[in-house]
């Protein structure tokens, strides 16, 4: 089995990061080995948190992976807790990328047009910097603005001139997540070979965790061998189902909670 290497955060709340990369991957056939950067009561949207950060564990725990000698097909990021897991992450990229080893890089720091809680911009800069190393990055619109340096902008024409800005700067395959337009959804990939749309339904409001498994499904899908467009479409059909059954049933408590995905994996096999 091919083997992939995530290194998020573990919420006991909120259906994201580990909770959601974990079950995804493993549904669609790749071993999956937690670096986990922080341990969460819940997740930060909920308002109220406890956090208990790893960062002086994960260099121990890298160590020890060391010792046993591993390869990874692929690496995931995720979410941070401080500037120096940052350091920590670039160190285990440059021991364990191999030439053919995938680096997807969720690069989580904002949302809505501002930075999450505890994101300086220092640590944006490094969270660019290795952007600039993966082979995917799957950053939101907020995200994608301040990865070319730019206003946040849900126009259009300026997400494309930002991702067109930074493929030119030598980044490669960007997936800007989370483009709303009317009733639709989109996810917009920019690669080798242009500028793809992939357009879902969109239904209800904000849920959290949806990047995260957008992230996990991609991944899963370029380790099973699909083409990155095709892995991006099956992402976006597969939260635009959950979300749809979810405000049919009238299942909905707290969007927080994330979506139910889990009666749904099926569909990833």
């Amino acid at each position: 089995m091919k083997k992939c290497a995530v290194i998020n955060d573990l919420s006991g709340f909120g259906k994201c990061s580990l909770t959601a990369a974990v079950p995804i991957i493993s549904v669609m056939g790749s071993e999956v080995h937690p670096l986990p950067t922080a341990v969460l009561s819940n997740q930060t949207a909920y308002g109220s948190w406890k956090s208990v950060p790893l960062t002086d564990a994960m260099p121990k725990f890298i160590f020890e992976w060391e010792k046993l000698d591993v390869n990874f097909d692929a690496i995931m990021t995720g979410f941070v807790a401080d500037e120096k897991q940052l350091e920590i992450i670039n160190s285990f990229i440059e021991k364990f990328k191999k030439e053919k080893t995938v680096l997807v890089v969720d690069p989580v720091m904002a949302d809505n047009g501002s930075f999450y809680c505890g994101y300086t911009g220092t640590m944006c800069e490094k969270i660019r910097e290795i952007c600039f190393k993966a082979d995917i990055i799957t950053p939101n619109i907020a995200e994608l603005a301040y990865l070319a340096d730019e206003e946040y902008s849900e126009n259009f024409d300026d997400i494309k001139a930002y991702a067109l800005k930074l493929r030119n700067q030598g980044m490669k395959s960007i997936v800007a997540t989370g483009y709303k337009s009317g009733n639709k959804i989109s996810n917009i990939v920019f690669d080798d070979s242009g500028v793809s749309i992939s357009e879902s339904n969109l239904y209800g409001g904000y849920y959290s965790g949806t990047g995260d498994i957008l992230s996990s499904i991609v991944t899963g899908g370029i380790l099973r061998g699909m083409p990155l467009f095709d892995a991006v479409s099956l992402a976006g059909s597969f939260i635009s189902k959950v979300i749809c059954c979810m405000e049919k049933s009238n299942s909905i408590a707290n969007h927080n909670d994330g979506i139910d995905f889990e009666e749904y994996l099926g569909d990833l096999l």
